[in-house]
């Protein structure tokens, strides 16, 4: 059995599912990340929304950019790990926390 045939089963799709309606973060096997509202799983696709308060989501590159889209279609199978109720957006370099500042 091979890699993706072991982490696409059911219990992950249920996983995933009982996580609809709440901020998430998604790690892909091809090194991609993703934040944005779990809005539902439908024939083996995640659909993410912008998360709350906020207008897109976030995908993480491998190169270490962050773009964003309106909206995000997941392959089930390419998933690897899942970060539930994520509060605020963890890829926003926030710079004055950095300095000292806020």
């Amino acid at each position: 059995m091979g890699f993706f045939d072991d982490i696409c089963n059911r219990h992950w799709c249920e996983e995933l599912e009982c996580s609809c309606g709440t901020n998430v973060v998604l790690f892909t096997a091809d090194g991609f990340a993703f934040f944005g509202l779990l809005d539902r799983v439908e024939d083996g696709i995640v659909i993410l929304l912008p998360p709350a308060c906020e207008h897109e989501v976030f995908v993480l590159t491998p190169g270490g950019d962050v773009v964003s889209e309106e909206l995000s279609y997941i392959d089930v199978c390419s998933i690897v790990a899942l970060s539930k109720n994520v509060c605020e957006n963890p890829f926003e370099d926030d710079e004055d926390c950095e300095r000292g500042g806020k």
